[in-house]
């Protein structure tokens, strides 16, 4: 994929691909097709080979590429201390956003779509789905592709924020909207300072492993339960306090890591073979 650098414009139209993806997998539930990680590998296949076909057409072309994955630990000596930071802060994003997400309760149609797609009785199913899949493909579309794309073409907050916006109407309602757009900003900022897709995968991973968790931990919540269900107060405020506290300090020592580094370098389009860059 490193040849394909996608606009903004070009990103939408990924976006309009995806969804005439997720058409394709209809029928199968129209068929009473009970696994959604076949539904949800059918919905992505379309976008990814949409952009795969892309990257060949630009590579024979000879234009210039970006690695898709290229690893930067900055002041530390390795990726390692990454990892453990953003996985201890990944529990809390969502949990910081739970206020927002709250104001917009989620509606009986989208409610049965997800005890579908989250059916606790095929665990192994939902797991692929959840844990695997939705990392894998959507931080190769959003981070991978998108984002990288735009990164390339400069104006990192434009390239972080655009690319959380795909992030959040990728996932087609506003709840989960609102948490997929914060966390979009945090995973792309994260791929800009370190230019790892497998940190960001390691984010999204931890994220919605967790969520996936509660809902077996904690069998008779409702599907839009909130951490304000299972933490009394003023538990749940200082769980808040606490959050927001370490949250802020991965952002910081991350910040600091890659302080003396020029990001954008990273991103700038390579020649092929010593040639010149001839383009997006």
């Amino acid at each position: 994929m490193k040849h394909y650098l996608p606009d903004w414009g070009q990103s939408l139209i990924l976006v309009v691909v995806f969804f005439a993806g997720s058409l394709l997998a209809s029928p199968l539930m129209i068929f009473n097709v009970k696994s959604t990680a076949l539904m949800y590998a059918v919905s992505m296949v379309v976008p990814l080979l949409w952009a795969y076909i892309a990257h060949k057409r630009n590579a024979a072309r000879g234009l210039g590429y970006v690695p898709v994955d290229e690893p930067r630990s900055g002041g530390f000596k390795s990726m390692l201390p990454v990892f453990l930071l953003v996985i201890l802060a990944t529990p809390f994003l969502g949990a910081l956003l739970e206020p927002v997400t709250s104001l917009f309760p989620m509606s009986d149609f989208m409610k049965e779509v997800f005890e579908k797609m989250l059916d606790t009785s095929r665990p192994v199913d939902t797991f692929i789905s959840v844990s695997i899949l939705a990392p894998l493909c959507e931080e190769l579309l959003c981070r991978g592709i998108i984002c990288r794309g735009l990164l390339s073409r400069g104006k990192p907050w434009f390239a972080i924020v655009f690319s959380a916006f795909i992030f959040a109407l990728l996932h087609g309602n506003l709840q989960q909207g609102i948490t997929a757009f914060g966390l979009g900003i945090f995973m792309g900022w994260i791929y800009y300072k370190t230019h790892s897709l497998w940190t960001t995968i390691a984010i999204h991973f931890v994220n919605n492993t967790l969520s996936q968790a509660m809902m077996y931990i904690f069998p008779d919540l409702p599907m839009e339960a909130t951490y304000a269900s299972i933490i009394p107060q003023p538990g749940y405020a200082l769980f808040l306090i606490a959050g927001a506290v370490i949250v802020a300090g991965v952002i910081y020592i991350i910040y600091r890591n890659y302080k003396n580094e020029q990001s954008s370098v990273s991103f700038e389009i390579r020649p092929v073979d010593g040639g010149e860059a001839l383009g997006r």
